[in-house]
């Protein structure tokens, strides 16, 4: 598998560092502010237990792997800025980054993102118990569930990238992710612990359509994407096809 990107202009580079690095201190600090919390002490036992359940949320993983994307982000576009792109090092990482950010880290985002606030909107408690969302300040909501889904849209948009000559490998690892993670999800209620308040809700053939639904979904993200990228940057890959010829 792999994902050519183009090489951008000095201007655009030392925008992409600015944004990165904002995009880096904004998360980090969330990350900061959240696990700082400590509801361990609280009466509820669905509540308490929850400051070891958090690591177990699909939030967590993904948003993890973006504060581990960013530092990437940004030394590959330091190094190109410096002209040292072409070094195979570099190359390296970025292929590492590309394939994370394209096989994981968007799908998941996009996925996780949109279906918090459908079913905050309609009933917070099929996520969590609702004495949990009082510890949380509310702009973490928008943090970790508004302003993550920017931000890979951003980045989408920012970085100049080709479409695979074959999506199979990449949707691949979308889904050996997903499925690690559900059955993470499944041991832990086998366990006796619900990682989502809805497992507690949905009978087994809801819970079934549920996870139907989740692999579908992210195969549409991780398709929708590379539409995406045909949009905006297919002009000046045939540009660079002409000028090569």
């Amino acid at each position: 598998m792999f994902i050519d990107t183009m090489k951008s202009s000095k201007c655009v580079l030392k925008a992409r560092l600015w944004y990165y690095g904002v995009a880096f201190a904004h998360l980090f600090y969330a990350a900061v502010v959240l696990l700082s919390i400590d509801m361990s002490q609280d009466e509820n036992p669905a509540v308490s237990a929850y400051i070891y359940i958090r690591w177990r949320l699909l939030t967590s993983w993904f948003n993890l792997l973006t504060l581990c994307y960013f530092p990437m982000c940004l030394y590959c576009d330091w190094m190109e800025l410096n002209g040292r792109g072409d070094e195979k090092p570099v190359m390296r990482l970025r292929q590492i980054k590309e394939i994370l950010f394209t096989s994981i880290i968007l799908p998941t985002t996009m996925y996780c993102d949109i279906l918090f606030w459908r079913v905050w909107h309609k009933d917070p408690s099929l996520i969590a118990p609702v004495a949990i969302f009082e510890y949380l300040p509310h702009w973490t909501h928008h943090s970790l569930h508004s302003f993550s889904g920017v931000t890979v849209l951003i980045d989408l948009l920012i970085v100049p990238r080709r479409r695979p000559a074959k999506l199979l490998p990449g949707m691949a690892l979308t889904t050996a992710f997903v499925t690690i993670y559900a059955c993470m999800v499944a041991i832990t209620y086998a366990n006796g612990v619900a990682v989502y308040s809805v497992l507690n809700v949905f009978d087994s053939f809801k819970i079934t359509l549920l996870m139907i639904m989740s692999y579908i979904e992210h195969y549409f993200y991780y398709t929708l994407q590379w539409c995406i990228v045909d949009v905006v940057w297919k002009n000046r890959v045939y540009t660079e096809k002409v000028h090569s010829n």
